[in-house]
């Protein structure tokens, strides 16, 4: 038999679909308000040109690869419990600290892609606006791929594991074909989502033992 969903099931879902739509923009505003600080504050003063970087080609196309990014950002907001939700919330907010405090002290650059010489006139006005939003020396670590595997990491107990994995492997990919990342960066992204989520999961699983073990001696 299949079971059948309660209306207060249902509008208890509702409310909590829409109760995190309006808690993720003031996230959003205020990670950007504190991007555009670190922008002004952080000035390159490292420039990386190596082989490595100049043998992945430039793939215009790819872009859509990596603005999934938000979709599945936004698959896992929905996704999750109340409490990987918030746990969601903690982890990016720790490697964001993390990510730009690293940013201010080691400013890396490197060189992009001219856009005024991609042929498509449409691809040239994206990444136009995608080099001009998040500048080359916002770069070390790549919070676009630490927060990609968070998602992963935090959905990795669900059906459709590989799946996620293989769209966060793209993702990530997509950094380095888009110019938007080094392959230091996204190493560096890869590891701070692993960081950070053990250190989230870890402060919550001590301090759900220690509220367990307190209960069980009264």
């Amino acid at each position: 038999m299949i079971p059948r969903v309660s209306g207060d099931g249902q509008s208890s879902g509702a409310k909590t679909i829409l109760l995190r739509a309006l808690v993720a923009p003031f996230f959003v505003a205020g990670g950007l308000f504190v991007h555009e600080i670190i922008q002004a504050q952080a000035q390159p003063r490292w420039i990386v040109d190596n082989f490595l970087e100049r043998a992945i080609p430039f793939l215009p196309w790819t872009i859509w690869i990596y603005f999934s990014f938000f979709l599945f950002v936004a698959y896992t907001v929905i996704r999750v419990d109340s409490q990987q939700f918030w746990q969601f919330v903690r982890t990016v907010v720790l490697a964001s600290i993390i990510g730009w405090s690293i940013v201010l002290v080691m400013p890396i650059s490197f060189v992009r892609p001219d856009p005024a010489l991609i042929d498509s006139a449409l691809y040239r006005r994206v990444f136009t606006f995608v080099y001009e939003a998040d500048p080359s020396h916002i770069t070390f670590p790549s919070l676009h791929v630490a927060v990609t595997w968070i998602c992963c990491l935090l959905l990795r107990n669900r059906p459709g594991r590989w799946r996620r994995i293989l769209l966060g492997a793209g993702i990530s990919l997509s950094t380095l074909f888009v110019k938007q990342h080094l392959i230091s960066d996204v190493i560096g992204g890869v590891v701070l989502a692993w960081a950070c989520v053990w250190l989230i999961e870890n402060n919550y699983l001590i301090f759900r033992r220690g509220r367990k073990e307190h209960g069980s001696n009264r």
